[in-house]
């Protein structure tokens, strides 16, 4: 989920009214600890740290950033009765600051981004913050160390941590450290995350609606219950075959898709602009013969190609109820369908986010083989996620009421090639807002991006379309100028096929061609239902 995550660049902007710091009230070492209802706060440590280098960590950070000058804040909180630990961080500009708080989102098992995360929004002058929701081990891929605790059920508080109570801390420890460092509030206040840190945006929309005044949610991991098992579709398919095709095939597959559908919207440019509206026939792959790995001739088979039609129509009860979405015509199969040799004998491989959800959360047993059920059991496990856990991390209440109310603003953009959070959660969930809030275009924007991956990190080939370029960008002068965004700036990733530009519509408007025009340019393009 979160792994393929490169954090947006932040804007050079509002330099105009950054303040040049010549003192602070408080000096750094001596920050107070802040209020914090429901918390208490065990410590609290400042120190400055000037001209300091901090070298690229991919994908956390993808360049080095230099010569920064902040204090670095460490806050430790804990909830009384919940026996947890807290690390809220922050660093805060000495020299420039631009009046504008941001607070940074986490990915897979993550809450925050760490340290690296907060050096690009401090050298733009933002005060930046994260938090590590008192989850022990850091580890993005397994939530080993803290899912379950001694008595081997789960840690609902440390759950309930990671779901929502931890972001809202952030957000009440910065504006108070802003607020003491700077003697001012910061003027704008903002939340940005993919994945995990899109979700994380979403419930502090509707839990705690005057946190931010503006909220970047990309690729957001709403309806988590449901959707996080429907992650394991794949693997029950598969395994109800015994049959696992290899990546090559997968691919093979998915790319005819692509060719079959792609000039649908009248542009070729390898992709499918509407991936629900592609009738591709998987009969004529059948049979075909790929060229895979080493020039190995394989052939397409119509097992193969049956796997594939129920991983695009997605989990079905018996009596074919549909409980939840496939997976989107043009997106990469390859990471929930991935498989491998056990023995010299091939065995589902599922997706480290449902695997670990099926096993700590749902069953709470380490020891289950998520990779070797069949539907039956798949439904099981899907309505006791849901079930159970829904109230807690479902992260998808539709009244934004609240946060309508106090001004704020939503923008969510999405792939429509995401391979591993489908784009067909933020439209249902854009549907549902607009049928419970009503009017929502002056505070909820959603954009689909054809073509592109899991939060645009460009690592799936078969996914080569145009990423938004700055989205950030896009949210802050939407805040603080009132200019709501019709359309989000566009281009393909420097290692895609074909170089393009485009235009990002504001959901349900879609890029169109201007006839005669240069289809590489977003200046020959539309928004048009």
């Amino acid at each position: 989920m979160g792994l393929k995550i490169l954090l947006h660049l932040f804007p050079l902007l509002g330099l105009a009214h950054a303040l040049v710091l010549a003192r602070t009230p408080t000096p750094c070492a001596k920050l107070p600890k802040p209020h914090i209802p429901g918390a208490k706060v065990i410590s609290i440590t400042g120190e400055e740290k000037h001209n300091l280098t901090v070298l690229q960590q991919p994908p956390t950070l993808p360049i080095d950033v230099e010569a920064l000058n902040i204090c670095e804040v460490n806050v430790t909180l804990t909830h009384p009765g919940a026996f947890d630990t807290v690390l809220v961080q922050a660093w805060l500009p000495l020299d420039t600051w631009n009046e504008r708080f941001v607070a940074l989102g986490g990915s897979g098992w993550l809450a925050g981004p760490g340290s690296a995360g907060l050096a690009i929004p401090a050298s733009e002058g933002y005060v930046a913050a994260f938090t590590d929701a008192g989850l022990p081990g850091g580890n993005a891929v397994s939530p080993e160390l803290w899912a379950l605790g001694p008595d081997g059920k789960v840690s609902t508080e440390l759950l309930e941590n990671f779901a929502s109570r931890s972001v809202h801390d952030l957000a009440v420890v910065g504006k108070a450290l802003i607020k003491a460092f700077y003697g001012c509030p910061a003027k704008y206040s903002f939340w940005d995350g993919c994945s995990t840190g899109g979700r994380q945006g979403l419930v502090e929309a509707q839990k705690y609606p005057r946190d931010f005044d503006g909220i970047l949610a990309s690729a957001p991991a709403i309806y988590w219950p449901e959707y996080v098992m429907a992650e394991l579709w794949p693997q029950v398919v598969m395994y109800e075959a015994g049959y696992y095709p290899s990546r090559c095939v997968l691919d093979n597959i998915v790319n005819a898709a692509i060719s079959a559908c792609d000039a649908e919207d009248g542009v070729e440019d390898g992709v499918v602009a509407e991936p629900a509206k592609c009738k591709f026939d998987l009969s004529t792959v059948i049979g075909t013969s790929v060229i895979c790995d080493g020039g190995e001739h394989v052939e397409i088979t119509e097992q193969a190609a049956s796997i594939v039609r129920k991983m695009w129509e997605g989990p079905t009860t018996s009596d074919g109820k549909q409980l939840w979405h496939g997976m989107p015509i043009g997106a990469s199969l390859a990471d929930l369908s991935a498989s491998q040799d056990v023995n010299g004998t091939a065995a589902g491989s599922p997706f480290f986010v449902p695997d670990t959800w099926a096993r700590y959360f749902i069953l709470e047993d380490p020891d289950f083989n998520a990779a070797n059920i069949n539907t039956e059991k798949f439904i099981s496990l899907f309505r006791k996620s849901k079930k159970r856990f829904d109230s807690i991390i479902g992260s998808a209440n539709p009244d934004l009421s609240g946060f309508k109310k106090a001004g704020g603003k939503l923008l969510v953009w999405h792939g429509l090639s995401d391979q591993l959070i489908y784009p067909q959660d933020s439209e249902q969930y854009y549907r549902e807002v607009q049928h419970v809030t009503g009017y929502i275009e002056d505070t909820f924007r959603l954009f689909l991006a054809p073509g592109v991956d899991h939060c645009g990190a460009g690592f799936a080939s078969i996914a080569p379309g145009a990423v938004p370029k700055n989205p950030f960008r896009d949210l802050v002068t939407w805040v603080e100028s009132g200019k709501r965004p019709d359309a989000l700036e566009a281009a393909t990733t420097p290692n895609a096929k074909t170089q393009f530009t485009r235009k990002i519509c504001a959901y349900p408007r879609m890029a169109v061609l201007h006839e005669g025009e240069d289809p590489t340019v977003a200046e020959s393009y539309e928004c048009a239902l």
